[in-house]
């Protein structure tokens, strides 16, 4: 565990008000020759990571997603923060994106900066893809058709469907220049916090990413050849986990924020009820052998029994407050986050060995990204045997968070063979099939809610119309009509102010029900999407 030290090379973000030229032009007078690259990519690293991560995702993706519930008084999970959620597409645009060009200057064609290029240019994909699955459409392409966003000059939107090829094409160029000798090549020194150096995980890293992105179009099938290439060298054991572990002694607001000191965050009903097993919609009769290293009981209703494993309810409110403490054993209380134990998967502390840790992808997303491509008929396989790996391969990363400290290192073979041996079955059409592996990657991306959230949109599950998702109450502020489901997130009202002429046209209107408009890939493609209606993904 390395401390993070962040170097001051601050690019300032500007003002609101400032005009789409000047958004990408640095304040600082920092120039080529005035940093080094391991620096600036520690500072992309850590910033892309835990800048407002309350306002950027906890309050946005962790709620849209079904894994959090905030405890501010909000009785309403899908309402909407224009001044939060449009920080992360500012920080984008003003910062990772002056960041991500640096580098690439300061390396230019010298063959020994090879491997940093390369991994640099992974980094700032992760990135696009929360730019564009969050908000669609987005500024990437110069008059040239090449990617050109950050260079300080503006540019009309670009089509997903278009940065993902150009995404998925860059991906591949990068996984050619890990995978070659890494004899001579200069590398990030202390400050790769993602992979320590390690090319040949950058280039797994890279591969995965590509399979992610292919399927997004899976019913198109637009890149199915370069998901099976990517297949053969991807993320491949439990170890394989792109993660950068917190450390607390530089500030943040993630969960240890949240949660420990604000306590702004609990677990969401429908995801704790599936760690209890008692799920409406997908019932087990067992409990998860995850949820004692993601949970804590309640610390004030010992004598409750299972009702200390609740989760937090949508419909919490001062109306309410009475009939949920009196279904409580007379006490108000929920599981918490397991920050408190050396086990815990969101353990940390102030000697440097936390288990918290910002989450990208690993080996389980792997499994799961072939369970369905055996499915589609991409490759071969058999779905359900796939399927079943990937669950257990979830439980064993278990132990890549908790080795430190002593705490308990694994979940016996025997517990999760149970647990599998529990589950629903399988299916017998190739619909309920990707049900069934879709609501088990929502379980084994956790607390990944970025990807969990792209993820039911693209597949319709978990799904409402089964009752595995609870449909919370919605506010007017969030953009999206009582029924329909959270698609996207609006373009930011700077947009709107400066840059309005290329906003695609059916955005046009920023007080529009916008959310609801899915994106390319969406189950529904750019429509509406309804919770009740049952998905059908037309396999």
């Amino acid at each position: 565990m390395k401390k993070f030290i962040i170097p001051v090379l601050t690019l300032l973000a500007l003002a609101s008000c400032a005009k789409f030229d000047e958004m990408n032009k640095s304040t600082t007078g920092l120039t080529v020759d005035s940093a080094q690259p391991m620096y600036v990519f520690g500072r992309t690293l850590y910033n892309g990571s835990s800048n407002d991560h309350q306002r950027n995702f906890n309050l946005n993706d962790d709620m849209y997603a079904h894994y959090f519930a905030q405890g501010l008084g909000w009785t309403d999970f899908w309402r909407y923060n224009a001044g939060w959620g449009d920080i992360f597409w500012r920080d984008f645009y003003t910062d990772r994106l002056q960041e991500y060009w640096l580098i690439d200057e300061i390396c230019g064609d010298d063959e020994k900066y090879k491997c940093i290029k390369a991994a640099n240019d992974v980094w700032n994909v992760v990135l696009w893809l929360r730019v564009i699955d969050r908000h669609g459409d987005a500024p990437y392409f110069d008059e040239e058709g090449n990617f050109g966003a950050g260079k300080g000059t503006t540019l009309p939107y670009s089509k997903v469907a278009d940065i993902y090829a150009d995404l998925i094409k860059r991906l591949q160029a990068d996984a050619t220049a890990l995978g070659g000798s890494a004899s001579g090549q200069m590398d990030f020194g202390a400050y790769d916090f993602l992979f320590n150096n390690d090319w040949a995980q950058w280039k797994k890293f890279a591969n995965t990413l590509i399979m992610r992105l292919s399927m997004r179009y899976a019913q198109a099938g637009t890149f199915k050849s370069a998901f099976t290439a990517a297949a053969n060298d991807c993320f491949s054991s439990p170890g394989d986990y792109a993660r950068i572990s917190c450390d607390t002694g530089v500030w943040g607001d993630y969960y240890d924020r949240t949660f420990n000191d604000w306590s702004n965050t609990f677990t969401n009903c429908d995801f704790m009820s599936m760690m209890n097993g008692t799920n409406p919609g997908y019932t087990t009769g067992v409990v998860d052998p995850r949820r004692a290293f993601f949970f804590l009981p309640g610390t004030d209703e010992a004598t409750a029994g299972n009702s200390t494993w609740d989760g937090y309810p949508f419909d919490y409110t001062a109306d309410t407050e009475t009939a949920i403490v009196t279904a409580h054993g007379g006490k108000k209380s929920f599981a918490r986050l397991n920050m408190y134990n050396t086990d815990g998967f969101f353990h940390y502390s102030g000697a440097g060995n936390e288990n918290l840790s910002w989450c990208y992808s690993s080996y389980s997303e792997a499994l799961f990204l072939k369970a369905e491509a055996a499915l589609r008929g991409w490759i071969s396989g058999n779905a359900e045997d796939l399927w079943k790996q990937a669950i257990k391969a979830s439980m064993d990363e278990i132990a890549v968070f908790v080795t430190r400290s002593g705490g308990k290192t694994t979940i016996s073979a025997a517990d999760a063979n149970a647990y599998i041996a529990a589950l629903p079955a399988f299916g017998s059409s190739k619909e309920q099939q990707l049900r069934s592996i879709m609501i088990q990657k929502w379980v084994a991306l956790y607390p990944n809610s970025v990807e969990a959230w792209a993820e039911q949109r693209r597949t319709g599950y978990p799904d409402y119309a089964s009752q595995v998702l609870t449909y919370p109450a919605v506010s007017a502020s969030s953009g999206v009509s009582g029924g329909n489901i959270i698609q996207r997130i609006p373009y930011p009202q700077n947009e709107y102010n400066t840059n309005a002429g290329n906003i695609p046209s059916e955005f046009s209107d920023y007080n529009a029900k916008n959310m609801e408009k899915g994106i390319s890939w969406s189950l529904n493609g750019t429509g509406t999407q309804s919770a009740t209606a049952a998905p059908n993904n037309k396999l």
